[in-house]
């Protein structure tokens, strides 16, 4: 399988890459792709740098918009065709009245985090 301890000498955030690499383990073993959740920038890029290094996979990466901060990895098999719409998605429509009470992006996240679902899961 993947050189693991060797991949993850460098890297800061070793519990998300370790993470990440059990997914590319998962979708070299299953012949599909696999999605990670939302990471962050540094994760981001770490795992770039780190899949530079692999032959057996390759990544695409997606966050719903062009330049979208928190992003998610779509990996699979380097003979299996990969594109960013492979990489699930769903979106949230958050209506109200803020006509005289603004919200800010604290509020929203905020709310949705207080729902139960996890930052992992929200770009």
């Amino acid at each position: 399988m993947l050189p693991k301890e060797d991949l993850l000498k460098p890297v800061e955030n070793r519990e998300a890459l370790t993470r990440i690499l059990d997914l590319a383990e998962q979708a070299i073993r299953t012949w599909e792709v696999v999605s990670s959740d939302f990471l962050s920038p540094p994760e981001l890029m770490e795992a770039q740098a780190m899949f530079q290094k692999l032959t057996d996979v390759h990544i695409v990466t997606g966050g719903g918009y062009p330049q979208a901060e928190r992003q998610r990895l779509a990996i699979a098999r380097a003979e299996l065709p990969l594109e960013s719409d492979q990489i699930p998605l769903a979106l949230l429509d958050v209506a109200g009245n803020f006509l005289f009470d603004s919200a800010t992006h604290r509020d929203f996240l905020g709310s949705i985090l207080g729902t139960g679902i996890v930052r992992d899961k929200v770009g």
